[in-house]
C-alpha cells in the first residue's frame, strides 16, 4: 500500500520535471511513510512513497524494474494471490530478486500483457512503463478499492494516487461545476470526474494505455452476467465450484448455499492474511466484521481488534463489538470519538481531495489514527451490505410496491398522523420509513426511478436555489439522476434472461446491488475508507470485496438473498453458527454521526461564521446566503438538515482549500 505519481512527456523530461515528481511524491508521504523512490529516463519520471507490508527489505522498494530494465512499475495495493502467480511464472523461466507482490506484476506483464489483469486477486492501482515500446500502462482493480487519477495536458500525461500530488506538478486546480452538481446529488463525485476540471479518475475495473502521444482507457472487468452460476467461470472462480455443485436446481437450494458460503467466505478471508507486519480488525459490532473476527480466531489467535464510537448510545456500537471480541477472544481496544471531532473537517477535506460529503469520514479518520500505533493492516467488513443485501433501502424498495397499492386516502391519513405525532423525523423509526416511502412514490410519479429517493441528498430544485448565475449556466443541461438510472438500466440488461427481451423488475434486489457496485460502493464507501485510512498509513482489506465472493453472491437468486424484510438473511444464518445471538439479531446502526445535534450546538458558531464569509458567494458561484433556508429550518426543528448543512460546509472548505488559494502540501490545521 503506497502512493504513486508519474509524469510522461512525449518531447522529453527536463531536470525540473524530475524535481517536481519527487516533490509530488512527498505530498503523498501519509500514504507511504516508510520510504521514497524515484526513476526517470528521457521521457518519464516515476515517484513513489512506500508503506512497508510485504518484503520489508530494500528489495521490495519501488519504482521496480525487471531483469533488463525494459519495464518499470509503481504499484499501490496488494496482490493476494501473488505466491501462486510467482510459482507459475518461475515455472516459465522467470527469476525473482524479491519476495514482494510488486515483482509479480512486472513478470506477469512480460508474459501475459493485459491478460494478466483477470489473473490478479487483490486491490490495486499501478503504472507500468515499457522503455522499449515507449508505452505507459495503467490499471485499477475491479471494484475500485485503490484510486488512480490522471490529467492530460499538451504533450504530457500525469497520474497519481491523489489529485493533490498532480497539483504539485504545476497542474492548476480548477473547479468542475458539473462535478459539484453531481456531488450535491450523491455525496460523492461519480467517476470519471474528480471535482477538478480536466482531472479524471480512472473508473474501477478500467485500464488505460498511453502511446504515441495519446491516452485511451476502457473496461477490463465487469460484474458477472445474469444470475447464472456458469458466469462465475469468467471471473476465475476456483475449480472447487464443480459443475455438479453449481447446477442451477441445486443453486436454489438454501442448504447448498449454506454449505458453500462458509468455504467462499473463508477463502476470501484467508487471502487477506498475508503480511510481514501486524494485522488487526476493525470491529463495528455488526455481523460483517463479526464474521471476520470469528474466522480470524483460528489462523491468528489473540488478534488485535479496534472499535470507535460516540458517547451517545444512538451512535455507538462498542458494546456489541465488545461482545464479539469476548466471543472470539481478540485483544480488543475501543476508542471514544471526541465530541469536537468536527474540528478535523479541514483535514478530512484535504485528504478526501474531491468534494465528498459522507460524514462517516470523521469517525473513520479517528479510528485509523488510533489504530496505527498497533497495526499497519486491518481487516474490515466493507462490501458486505452490497454482496448480501444488507441495506434497509433494499427492503424498502420491496415494500414500495405494497405501499403504492395502499388507497391514497389511507396514505394521506397515515402521513398526516406521522407529521403531527413526529414533527421531527426519527433516525430509524417507522415514521422515517413512511416518509421515505412517500418520497420514493413521488419520485417515481415524476418519471424517475424511486431508488433515487434513497440516494439523493439535494433535489434538483434545492440545488437550483443554491446556485448563482455562473454555476447555473455551467450545469445547465446536466442531469445527475441519469448516472444512477443508467447504472440501474445496465443492471437490468445484465440480468435479462437469455433469449428474452423482457427486463427484470427495476426494484429487484439483484438490480439494486449491481447499481451500487457501479456507483455508491466505489464512489462513496471505498473512497472514504481509502482516504481516511491512508491518511495515517493504515491499509484496509475486506474479504467482502473479493471478486470470487462477489461473483458467488450475485449468482444467487433474489428469493434467497432477500426473501422477506430482514436484511442479509444468508449472512445471519452463517453468523448464527459463530457469533452470539444478541449480535446476530441486533438492528444495524452504521457509522453514524450526530450531525443534527452538532449544527444546533457545538458546530453552530463555527459553521455560521464560515457561511457568512463564504468564498463560494464572493466568487459568485452560489447565491448570497445560500445556506440560510436550510439553516433556519434546521434550527427551528422544522426539518433535519444536518446532512445537507454538512455537505455545504464541506464544500465551502473544499473550495477554500483547493480552488480559492494555494493548495496545502501538508495536512492543514483543525478548525478553531
Amino acid at each position: 500500500m503506497c502512493g504513486i505519481v508519474g509524469l510522461l512527456k512525449w518531447d522529453g523530461i527536463a531536470p525540473e520535471d524530475v524535481s517536481r515528481v519527487r516533490a509530488a511524491a512527498d505530498v503523498l508521504t501519509h500514504r507511504g511513510p516508510d520510504g521514497a523512490g524515484l526513476y526517470h529516463d528521457s521521457h518519464i519520471a516515476l515517484g513513489f512513497r512506500r508503506l512497508k507490508i510485504i518484503d520489508l527489505s530494500p528489495a521490495g522498494d519501488q519504482p521496480m524494474s525487471n531483469e533488463d530494465g525494459s519495464l518499470w512499475v509503481v504499484f499501490n495495493g496488494e496482490i493476494y494471490n501473488y505466491r501462486e502467480l510467482r510459482e507459475e511464472l518461475k515455472a516459465q523461466g522467470h527469476t525473482f530478486k524479491s519476495q514482494s507482490d510488486t515483482e509479480v506484476l512486472l513478470h506477469g506483464y512480460e508474459t501475459w500483457g493485459e491478460d494478466m489483469l483477470p489473473k490478479l486477486r487483490g486491490m490495486f492501482a499501478f503504472a507500468i512503463w515499457s522503455v522499449r515500446e515507449q508505452k505507459l500502462f495503467l490499471a485499477r482493480d475491479p471494484i475500485g478499492v485503490k484510486p488512480l487519477y490522471f490529467a492530460e495536458r499538451s504533450g504530457s500525461i500525469a497520474f497519481a494516487s491523489e489529485p493533490k500530488a498532480l497539483f504539485a506538478l504545476r497542474i492548476k486546480p480548477e473547479i468542475d461545476p458539473v462535478a459539484i452538481h453531481q456531488a450535491l446529488t450523491y455525496r460523492y463525485v461519480p467517476a470519471p470526474r474528480s471535482g477538478f476540471k480536466d482531472v479524471e479518475k480512472l473508473p474501477s475495473g478500467n485500464l488505460a494505455v498511453a502511446a504515441k502521444g495519446t491516452l485511451q482507457y476502457r473496461k477490463w472487468w465487469r460484474l458477472p452476467q445474469r444470475q447464472d452460476p456458469e458466469y462465475r467461470g469468467d471471473l476465475g472462480v476456483r475449480s472447487e465450484f464443480s459443475a455438479d455443485e453449481t447446477n442451477p436446481s441445486r443453486l436454489e437450494s438454501e442448504n447448498w448455499v449454506q454449505g458453500t458460503l462458509p468455504w467462499v467466505f473463508s477463502s476470501a478471508h484467508e487471502r487477506r492474511l498475508g503480511a510481514d507486519v501486524p494485522i488487526g480488525l476493525w470491529l463495528s459490532g455488526g455481523i460483517d466484521s463479526g464474521l471476520i473476527a470469528a474466522y480470524s480466531k483460528k489462523p491468528r489467535p489473540k488478534f488485535r481488534s479496534f472499535c470507535a464510537g460516540f458517547p451517545t448510545s444512538e451512535y455507538d456500537e462498542r458494546s456489541f463489538a465488545k461482545i464479539i471480541s469476548e466471543s472470539c477472544q481478540s485483544r480488543h481496544t475501543d476508542f471514544e470519538i471526541p465530541a469536537d471531532v468536527f474540528k478535523l473537517l479541514p483535514q478530512i477535506v484535504w485528504h478526501a481531495d474531491e468534494p465528498f460529503f459522507d460524514s462517516s469520514s470523521l469517525p473513520t479518520f479517528v479510528l485509523a489514527e488510533k489504530t496505527k500505533p498497533h497495526a499497519t493492516v486491518v481487516l474490515s467488513g466493507d462490501g458486505g451490505d452490497e454482496a448480501f443485501c444488507g441495506y434497509d433501502r433494499y427492503v424498502g424498495m420491496q415494500l414500495l410496491e405494497r405501499y403504492k397499492k395502499t388507497p391514497a386516502l389511507f396514505r394521506k391519513l397515515a402521513l398526516a398522523y406521522v407529521n403531527w405525532r413526529y414533527p421531527t423525523p426519527s433516525r430509524q423509526g417507522w415514521d422515517r420509513m413512511l416518509r421515505w416511502l412517500e418520497k420514493c412514490r413521488l419520485t417515481e410519479e415524476r418519471g424517475h426511478h424511486p431508488y433515487l429517493a434513497a440516494m439523493e441528498l439535494f433535489s434538483e430544485e434545492q440545488k437550483a436555489a443554491l446556485y448563482g448565475d455562473a454555476m447555473s449556466e455551467e450545469t445547465d443541461g446536466d442531469e445527475p439522476r441519469e448516472i444512477l438510472e443508467g447504472a440501474i438500466l445496465r443492471a437490468r440488461n445484465a440480468l435479462k434472461p437469455e433469449g428474452s427481451e423482457e427486463l427484470p423488475n427495476a426494484l429487484a434486489p439483484g438490480v439494486l446491488q449491481r447499481a451500487d457496485y457501479e456507483t455508491y460502493l466505489p464512489g462513496d464507501v471505498l473512497h472514504k475508507v481509502d482516504r481516511m485510512s491512508m491518511a495515517h498509513g493504515v491499509e484496509v482489506r475486506s474479504p467482502f470485496l473479493d471478486v470470487d465472493l462477489i461473483s458467488f453472491a450475485l449468482s444467487l437468486p433474489d428469493s434467497l438473498k432477500l426473501p422477506g424484510k430482514q436484511t442479509k438473511p444468508l449472512l445471519r444464518k452463517l453468523a448464527e453458527k459463530t457469533l452470539p445471538p444478541e449480535v446476530v439479531h441486533a438492528r444495524k446502526k452504521g457509522f453514524g454521526v450526530p450531525l443534527d445535534d452538532w449544527f444546533r450546538g457545538p458546530l453552530q458558531k463555527i459553521a455560521l461564521q464560515l457561511f457568512e464569509e463564504s468564498h463560494l458567494v464572493s466568487d459568485k458561484l452560489f447565491k448570497p446566503r445560500f445556506w440560510e433556508s436550510f439553516w433556519n429550518e434546521h434550527q427551528s426543528g422544522k426539518a433535519q438538515h444536518g446532512e445537507r448543512l454538512y455537505a455545504l460546509l464541506s464544500l465551502e472548505l473544499w473550495y477554500r482549500t483547493f480552488i480559492s488559494g494555494p493548495v496545502p502540501v501538508t495536512r492543514p490545521e483543525p478548525l478553531r
